[in-house]
């Protein structure tokens, strides 16, 4: 089963398009424009598959995660190491960072689905 990348909030939605250029797919309507016109609430915009790969981390992007002893921290990807560093350490998977700047620009990762 493959993942399926949604927002629920269209301000950062909208955000993300103008910002990283991100795609949206919105059963039965065309564009993120008309959704924008009349929002239903509660839905999902859904981020086109072909979007989803401004998702995976970058060079010198920020993450945020909390370790095992709840504190919350932030670290920077290196793609040499593929891998997001804080001071010396690498973080682990298990920790789930979550990109939060890109490019001094804030960045908004989506909810997930069968993640």
């Amino acid at each position: 089963m493959s993942k399926r990348y949604y927002y629920t909030c269209p301000i950062k939605a909208l955000y993300m398009m103008k910002e990283f250029g991100v795609e949206f797919d919105i059963k039965g309507i065309n564009n993120f424009v008309a959704y924008m016109k009349n929002p239903v609430d509660g839905a999902r915009i859904n981020v086109a598959t072909k979007s989803q790969k401004i998702f995976k981390p970058r060079n010198y992007d920020l993450a945020g995660f909390t370790r095992d002893d709840g504190i919350s921290t932030i670290a920077q990807y290196d793609e040499a190491k593929k891998a997001f560093i804080n001071g010396s350490f690498r973080i682990l998977k298990k920790y789930n960072p979550e990109i939060i700047m890109r490019d001094n620009k804030q960045f908004f990762m989506p909810e997930v689905e069968n993640d």
